[in-house]
């Protein structure tokens, strides 16, 4: 009875870190924009029926615990110009973040709709919420832009609760962290079928080259001090390893070179693909990360 006591509460503390937060109906924040008329009823998709709309890249959705997506089409008053928008819930602030990471780059050109957007040629894409939208228009000529605007701000309007980023992202280490390289990855860390939401980031100096620092998120202090253990236990093939010294444990692997690794409180906080150069500058950024998520 303990136990199961003890896995109820694990499950409420990470929803409630993690900001699930009620659904509003998905269709009903398709918006309407002055100068653009529906060209047709608006369609909604479910996991089951995702591929029937984008294919080959509905399974990366689906790896986010896709939920529905409404998609509207839109034609321009007297002209050819047409919009489409689609509008995905993703169940959750952290899985919104996590497709919107997968399909952003570092050198994008980012706006401030929702948590964060960035506009690409026809294209306009941003997280908000529990939500990720993407907007594509087409034959708008030099109104391109303008009409991407206008309909993410009329999308980010409904959207109640638009929340900010996910708290592992936000204390991430300034000092060389290459910006808007942050990524949420929900299962299969690193590669690690035991390891789940895992967030990374890329740093690079020009003294200490390039790694990827990284939190994993776990429901409760006990939880991390596991997930730190087994990390240990898989790439040190029981060394004699003390994960809960509280000092940062180094590892080898031929592919991910070093790895560093602490718990801090309901997190493991650590380092991969750091070169021998580049350890003490890896250190820092991990405890400058903790610190960060201790609230210290």
């Amino acid at each position: 009875m303990h136990t199961t006591r003890m896995t109820k509460t694990a499950i409420v503390l990470l929803f409630l870190a993690a900001g699930y937060l009620p659904a509003q109906q998905v269709s009903s924040l398709l918006p309407g924009v002055d100068g653009w008329s529906a060209a047709e009823p608006p369609q909604t998709y479910v996991p089951e029926t995702l591929f029937e709309y984008i294919n080959g890249a509905a399974e990366n959705f689906l790896s986010y615990n896709f939920i529905e997506l409404a998609v509207g089409r839109y034609r321009g008053a007297g002209g050819k110009a047409e919009m489409t928008v689609e509008i995905y819930d993703m169940g959750a602030p952290d899985h919104a973040f996590g497709i919107y990471g997968s399909e952003r780059y570092p050198e994008s050109r980012f706006l401030p709709f929702g948590v964060q957007g960035y506009i690409e040629d026809e294209v306009l894409n941003f997280f908000s919420g529990r939500y990720y939208v993407k907007l594509m228009v087409y034959e708008a000529g030099d109104r391109t832009s303008e009409s991407l605007k206008a309909f993410a701000s009329a999308v980010a309007k409904g959207i109640a609760e638009p929340g900010t980023f996910p708290l592992p992202v936000r204390a991430f280490a300034p000092a060389g962290r290459v910006a808007n390289s942050e990524k949420f990855i929900l299962r299969d860390f690193l590669g690690l079928a035991f390891l789940t939401r895992g967030y990374v980031a890329t740093y690079r100096t020009a003294e200490s080259g390039e790694f990827d620092a990284f939190v994993i998120e776990t429901p409760l202090p006990e939880q991390a001090a596991k997930t730190l253990a087994a990390i240990a236990g898989h790439f040190a093939k029981g060394a004699g390893l003390d994960p809960a010294s509280g000092e940062i444990i180094r590892l080898k692997d031929p592919y991910l070179e070093n790895i560093l690794a602490v718990k801090e409180g309901r997190y493991v906080v650590g380092a991969v693909k750091v070169t021998d150069g580049a350890m003490e500058t890896a250190e820092k950024t991990i405890r400058g990360t903790a610190k960060a998520l201790s609230g210290k």
